[in-house]
């Protein structure tokens, strides 16, 4: 285990992120850190906390991370509850870009959940804690089954990761997960993507209970509240994306994140997005609280729908005039 500092690097007049490694962590824990960090060195995205430096002083194992200057996912769902549908898609777009760049290199997570994103305060949308990720090309002495690190700002949330054979936090957790969590692939992180979905639209988790064996049941049964009934206001796409991603048998999810993105984006694009970013810092960073949330109105087609009828009309006058 470890903790996670916010310090000032004098040499770059920059903050960063400091985490250090407990001085009594034994070698399993420490190639674990190592871990880490060249997971994340070999993942140099804009939706990824990157690591700018892994050492050693004095005996103390340290990494250094990017400081991001705003609250976990986790932390804004708790001050604000549920979110509007659109602005938690637009939000999921630089979830799964992020870890769309992590599944190409062979990368799953292994525990994706609000805690491990990240705001900015310029709406920069962050994935953290690459911990416990694991390789899809190879399930070697790199695939260690340790403890994650939760966030200092982050202390409060209790659900951290269970060390042994199971990896990652039950409630974001796929079936497979809790069987055997070397094994799992890309379909797991696809998985704990719809839980969190399902709970930035709703305001609550498909499997809010504690671990216990009730709630593993209903897990590996895939027994939830549908999102509708929580607020029938869920656009239909958005609950089918939780649908399918949230399905208790790997092979019937998606297979991979491209269909997830493709579905998103051409959801999106019907909606006049341009300020939503502005809106979401407003409300989720700084709290303002004289913001309201932003309307996300379809596009009018009106002008094209009458243009397309009328060359209609003018064709068919046309043809009738030679006929």
């Amino acid at each position: 285990m470890g903790v996670v500092y916010e310090a000032h690097d004098e040499h770059l007049d920059r903050d960063v992120a400091v985490k250090l490694l407990n001085r009594d962590a034994d070698t399993v824990a420490v190639n674990q850190w190592l871990h880490e960090a060249r997971a994340v060195s070999r993942l140099a995205h804009p939706h990824i906390v990157p690591v700018f430096e892994a050492d050693e002083f004095d005996g103390q194992p340290y990494l250094v991370f990017e400081f991001v200057d705003g609250p976990t996912l986790s932390q804004a769902l708790k001050s604000r509850g549920a979110l509007p549908p659109n602005e938690a898609v637009q939000m999921m777009l630089g979830v799964l870009d992020a870890l769309a760049a992590a599944h190409a290199q062979g990368i799953v997570h292994r525990d994706i959940k609000p805690g491990n994103i990240l705001i900015s305060k310029r709406g920069e949308i962050k994935l953290a804690d690459f911990g416990i990720a694991a390789s899809e090309y190879s399930q070697g002495e790199e695939d260690l089954e340790r403890p994650t690190v939760e966030r200092v700002r982050t202390s409060t949330q209790r659900e951290l990761t269970m060390a042994g054979s199971m990896l990652g936090t039950p409630s974001y957790m796929p079936p497979e997960q809790f069987a055997d969590s070397s094994s799992v692939d890309k379909r797991a992180d696809i998985y704990s993507v719809g839980v969190m979905l399902y709970e930035m639209v709703t305001g609550v988790k498909p499997f809010p209970g504690g671990f216990n064996p009730q709630t593993v049941e209903l897990i590996n049964r895939g027994k939830y509240i549908p999102p509708q009934r929580v607020d029938p206001d869920i656009p239909t796409i958005v609950r089918r994306i939780i649908k399918k991603t949230i399905r208790p048998k790997a092979k019937n999810r998606y297979q991979d994140l491209a269909p997830v993105l493709k579905d998103i984006r051409r959801y999106l694009k019907r909606y006049p997005i341009r300020h939503v970013r502005e809106i979401m810092v407003r409300n989720m960073v700084t709290n303002a609280p004289d913001v309201t949330e932003p309307q996300f109105l379809p596009k009018k087609r009106t002008v094209l729908r009458v243009a397309l009828t009328a060359l209609a009309l003018v064709i068919a006058f046309s043809l009738a005039g030679t006929a």
